[in-house]
């Protein structure tokens, strides 16, 4: 970096889904600050993933113990990393900051100018939105395009590799799978997913089902069905995970980040949704159908962890592949073309 180019830094400690929300603010950044670098301070898996695809100019980890010490009101932080705050414009932070801890010591490490926002609100409108509320009356904000992660060619052919090292060719089309959430409350039954995964099957589908690290227990779950012939991928990274993803000509999956991912990479996308609200939650996408039970009574979450009918969640196999036909759904790969 040139010692005379000027950085923003955005903070964003939330979850893949969470952060992916952001990408229409993060791109509001950039066109506001054309010739800042943009830093973002995340988990280290979204934020190589959002530098792969060009929306931010370097991530810095959230893992880091370094970095970690803003949060508790220490700057103890490495010569490099000072240096790219000592060039610093502008902190946006999407996290509370209660005690006002946070601003100081940004405050102390030169940062002129901090803006500081929860990205909680009980305001009914997309969560992306909220995102762009905290930047706006700060600096011009117009109308986004829509938003669309651009992944380079050396990661696609990563995709190719790892399916085909798991034995999955290109012929049929192929349907990805993620049937993990961040919550097992938001997820539909280990049975519903059987018969997805054999519905695949029986429509001449490819389905591969993909799992994280958190995913252990929807993956036991789905030992007990009848999917022996379908391919379980555990990819290393999330740069690895979207470029599996971009192979597939359809994805199913609940609200998850993972969802949030394959809609935002352009690939016909399914959430099934139950008790989190879709006019809030739903994907990005230009090819992104929500289904779902029935609407979700419950008063709060504690309601919904103590719920044990989730009738909210009661969606059948035949109610997916409608919504996939629906969804103009005509096997294309992701492509940068």
């Amino acid at each position: 970096m040139p010692a005379s180019q000027r950085t923003i830094l955005v903070i964003h400690p939330g979850g893949l889904g969470d952060v992916l929300l952001s990408v229409g603010a993060l791109t509001a950044l950039r066109t506001a600050f054309p010739q800042h670098r943009i830093i973002l301070l995340a988990g280290s898996g979204v934020g190589d993933l959002l530098g792969l695809c060009g929306v931010i100019d370097q991530s810095l980890p959230m893992e880091s113990s370094q970095l970690n010490a803003l949060f508790s009101g220490r700057a103890q932080i490495s010569d490099m990393q000072h240096d790219l705050l000592r060039h610093c414009d502008l902190a946006v932070g999407w996290l509370s900051d209660h005690d006002g801890s946070i601003r100081r010591t940004l405050g102390e490490l030169g940062i002129p100018r901090v803006i500081l926002q929860s990205p909680s609100s009980t305001e009914g409108s997309h969560q992306s939105e909220r995102f762009i509320q905290t930047l706006q009356g700060e600096f011009p904000v117009g109308a986004l395009p829509s938003i669309h992660l651009h992944l380079p060619d050396q990661v696609l052919r990563a995709g190719i590799d790892a399916l085909h090292t798991a034995g999955i060719e290109q012929g049929a089309p192929l349907i990805a799978c993620h049937p993990g959430s961040g919550s097992r409350h938001k997820c539909v039954r280990a049975d519903t997913w059987g018969a997805l995964l054999r519905g695949c099957r029986a429509r001449q589908f490819t389905p591969v089902v993909v799992l994280g690290p958190a995913d252990d227990q929807a993956g036991e779950a789905l030992q007990a069905q009848d999917i022996s012939e379908v391919p379980i991928l555990r990819p290393a990274s999330i740069a690895l995970l979207a470029a599996i993803l971009a192979q597939a000509q359809g994805y199913i999956g609940h609200d998850s980040g993972v969802t949030h991912l394959a809609a935002l990479l352009g690939v016909p996308t399914v959430a099934m949704f139950g008790p989190t609200d879709e006019q809030r939650w739903a994907p990005l996408g230009v090819q992104v159908t929500v289904v779902r039970g029935e609407r979700c009574a419950c008063a709060n979450w504690d309601a919904v962890q103590a719920c044990t009918e989730k009738s909210c969640l009661n969606i059948t196999a035949d109610e997916v592949f409608k919504a996939l036909d629906a969804d103009d759904f005509r096997y294309h790969r992701v492509t940068n073309s």
